[in-house]
């Protein structure tokens, strides 16, 4: 056979197709109808658009939930999930045109995006296998739910069993005192220890019910008039102490979206904090502000009175942690854990900065529209 000669031809008139001497009967030949060629196309368009959808779905659940741990596995399926998307879209293109190194080209990449789909699932399957399903989580929010109602029923009771020997006590300190008419000087101050004893108890067992029902308390969200609590709040420490130097600083038009009980509860340790800590100066300044606008806006309230150091600022929001003792200021050290719970609540966050005899300012932020 000459170099040049061909392989195969093919006799139109007889449908035979010859190879060197030999004649053999061709394959059947196809042809496209516009059946099968849509038969074809349209579960490559779907396939390949949803292709790009998945993707941008596992994204989105990637960026929203920064807390799951399967972040790298979700972006290389992304690649993956993208890739055999092009195939598809690779093979109609391909019935029209012949571009099959294309076809490779993209189907080399899918190839090489799913080794690492594959080893990641593979190590994260433990993890995957670990996580509770919806019976699972039923049950514990069924036992956290009773842990709450035995919470609710022991508050109840510490309340009622412990205010009822306070009563007694103070109530019998106070006749002890009339039955000892003339009493001595130490006599005075010791029964004068007890009802204050009674009384910084009394202001506890208070403070620890509120922090609890706070926890329980369901949110009535509502546009909040933050600059008219925080002015009614000052209005009423001013009546208290009218003799006290104290300017307040509280611009109009501050408004959040929040429960109003819990935000004014917030408000009145806030400034009441800054109202104690000022008591010592000649001069105080109290200043409610607003540091950075948006959905979960910045507030502050600062005053120049004693301040803190930093070094202990982690103790701030604790219940009972207290950087000055009782000689100094008068407390019970659960105030600001009241307000780091209500804060909480809301979806913000609270921080502290201080200089010791230089003022402290308390940082909070409070959503200023309904949160989806």
């Amino acid at each position: 056979m000459e170099p040049n000669a061909p392989l195969a031809s093919i006799d139109p008139s007889a449908g035979l197709a010859t190879l060197g001497s030999q004649t053999t009967v061709p394959p059947e030949v196809h042809t496209w109808s516009a059946g099968m060629l849509w038969a074809n196309v349209l579960p490559d368009m779907l396939i390949a658009a949803a292709c790009l959808v998945i993707p941008l779905v596992l994204l989105r659940l990637a960026s929203r939930r920064t807390d799951l741990r399967f972040n790298s596995l979700l972006v290389w399926t992304c690649i993956f999930i993208l890739a055999c998307g092009a195939i598809h879209a690779v093979e109609i293109w391909n019935l029209w045109h012949t571009h099959y190194w294309l076809e490779g080209g993209v189907k080399i990449a899918a190839a090489v995006a799913a080794v690492p789909v594959a080893v990641l699932l593979w190590r994260a399957l433990p993890q995957l296998l670990s996580l509770p399903s919806q019976e699972q989580l039923r049950d514990t929010n069924d036992s956290l739910a009773r842990a709450n109602r035995e919470l609710e029923s022991f508050t109840a009771s510490v309340s009622h069993d412990l205010r009822s020997p306070l009563t007694s006590i103070a109530g019998q300190a106070g006749l002890l005192e009339l039955s000892l008419e003339p009493c001595s000087d130490d006599q005075r101050k010791r029964l004068q220890r007890i009802q204050a004893g009674v009384k910084q108890m009394s202001e506890l067992i208070e403070a620890l019910l509120l922090l609890s029902r706070i926890s329980r308390h369901t949110l009535r969200r509502e546009s909040v008039d933050l600059s008219a609590l925080a002015l009614e709040i000052a209005g009423d420490l001013q009546q208290q102490a009218p003799a006290r130097q104290v300017e307040f600083s509280v611009p109009s038009g501050l408004w959040v979206h929040g429960d109003r009980r819990l935000i004014g509860n917030l408000l009145s340790n806030l400034i009441g904090n800054a109202w104690k800590f000022t008591g010592k100066l000649p001069a105080a300044h109290i200043e409610l502000s607003l540091v950075n606008t948006g959905p979960m806006a910045e507030f502050r309230v600062r005053d120049n009175g004693a301040g803190f150091d930093m070094e202990h600022a982690h103790r701030l929001f604790k219940p009972f942690q207290r950087l000055h003792g009782p000689s100094e200021f008068e407390g019970t050290g659960i105030g600001l854990a009241t307000v780091a719970r209500i804060v909480e609540r809301h979806g913000g966050r609270i921080w502290a900065e201080a200089t010791p005899n230089a003022g402290a300012a308390f940082h909070f932020t409070l959503p200023t529209a309904p949160l989806s």
